[in-house]
Parts: C-alpha cells; structure tokens; sequence
C-alpha cells in the first residue's frame, strides 16, 4: 500500500512539472503579428514589435517635393521614392523616379533630371538606408531645396547644384540648367540648357548650347561663362559672352595637369 501511494505521489509531480514546462514553452513561443502595405509581418517576441514600431510606419513609397521659382512662377517638381527590393551594403536603398505632373518644363528635362537624380550618389536618396532616408525627408516636410540654387557657380567654388536658376542670355528671364550626369565625364560636367518663352509660357530646351563643352560656372565677375573640355593632362577653357542667345569665345586658355598655374 505505501509503495502504491509512493508511485502515486511520483507520477502527480511529474505530470505537474511537465504541465508547467509545456506551459512556459507557449509562452515563449506566442506569435504576435500586424499589418501593412498589405503584408503580413510577423514577429516572435514582444521585444520584437517595440524594436520594430518605426519601421511599420515607414510606407513602401512616398512623394518628396523640389519646389521651383521661376519668372515669379511656382513649379513643384515630385519626386517618387521607393523602397528597392535589393539590398545595398546590407541596407535597403532608395529608388527615386519624376513624375511629370505639367508641361511647363518639356519631357526632356524631367528625363535629365531623373536620369541625374539616380546617378548623384552625394545626394541623401542613396546615401543611407531608406529608413533613414524617410526619416530625412520627414523632417524636412517633404520638401527638398538643395537640389536648386539661384547663386552663380563661380568657377573653382564647388558650389554646384544640379539644377540652377539664372538669366543665362541676359533677355530678362530666368532660365533654367539642369546637369546632365548621364552625358558626363570625369571632371566634365555636362549641363542641358532650357530657355524661358515668354510667347508659349513655358521652358524650350535650346540643344548644344554650350558647343558639346562642359560647364564650368562663370568668372570671378559672374558676367562670363566658363566652358571646356578636362582630359588627365590638359584643360582647354574658354570665357564665353552671350550674342544672340549663342556662347562666344572671347578669350581661351588652356591649364596642364604638371603646372599650378590657374586660368583667370
């Protein structure tokens, strides 16, 4: 009788104490998930979600705006960005497309812009991650101003953006220079040339403008354009006036890679 009671006694605390181990497994095992963009994402710790909030609220694409002012005009250019599926130094990277939302500006230039947005890797779409790439333009409410100036590129200051606002034929409008990265070489930064109509009220896009040279910026009195072409040993520049809305040459001078002597 007492070994029967003994066994009982043996079993009742093993079945107890598995009870337990199985209860605990559960615990540690409960899925906890949410939605968004239409997926499920699934965690499995509580941890998890809390370590995770800031991400599920990032959406897969949004629109940043680069807001233009020109001939007291306001152009919004929108700038698709989107999460890209491949991974980029173990880190989703941004993609960015334009959306042509008038006809103000002709397909071309939309084109170059797009075509320089992707290539321009000091820009912050492609810096970062994309997280923190939503993160920077959240702060900035969406907007994005350091893609335009209106200063003068003086040359040798560095000071370029790709998208410059300025009287380029002295005709009392503002036109606009888009840099066309997809056209460029090392150290020859090629730039497409859009003049403002005041007859049709929109940009026309004036082809081979600076003569297939690239663009330097102006002179130290920002009333000459500076022009040329770099190779590994020599730059032949040329300072440019403006005559019937075409670039001539009235002085040129030619820099060698071996000499610390500097144009103008």
């Amino acid at each position: 009788m007492k070994n029967y009671v003994l066994i009982l006694i043996l079993l009742i605390s093993c079945v107890r104490h598995t009870s337990n181990r199985i209860s605990d497994k559960g615990n540690i095992a409960k899925i906890y998930s949410t939605e968004i963009n239409s997926k499920m994402v699934t965690f499995s710790r509580k941890q998890d979600i809390q370590k995770n909030t800031v991400i599920l609220n990032i959406p897969s694409t949004y629109v940043v705006e680069i807001p233009l002012e020109v001939n007291n005009k306001k152009i919004d250019i929108r700038l698709q960005l989107s999460k890209s599926e491949r991974l980029l130094r173990e880190k989703n990277y941004t993609l960015a497309e334009i959306e042509n939302t008038d006809n103000v500006l002709p397909k071309s230039a939309y084109e170059c812009i797009d075509g320089t947005i992707e290539l321009q890797h000091w820009q912050a779409i492609n810096k970062d991650s994309y997280d923190n790439t939503y993160d920077y333009y959240k702060n900035k409410g969406f907007k994005e101003n350091d893609f335009v100036t209106k200063k003068k590129m003086i040359f040798r200051n560095e000071n370029y953006n790709f998208i410059t606002i300025a009287d380029m034929d002295n005709d009392g409008y503002e036109d606009l220079l888009i840099l066309d990265l997809s056209s460029s070489m090392k150290d020859n930064d090629m730039y497409q040339f859009y003049k403002w109509s005041e007859k049709e009220s929109k940009f026309i896009f004036v082809p081979d403008f600076f003569d297939k040279a690239a663009f330097y910026g102006w002179d130290k009195t920002g009333k000459y354009l500076i022009t040329g072409v770099s190779d590994t040993k020599e730059r032949k520049l040329y300072k440019n006036k403006v005559v019937g809305g075409q670039l001539k040459a009235v002085d040129q001078c030619t820099e060698y890679a071996v000499s610390d002597k500097f144009c103008w």
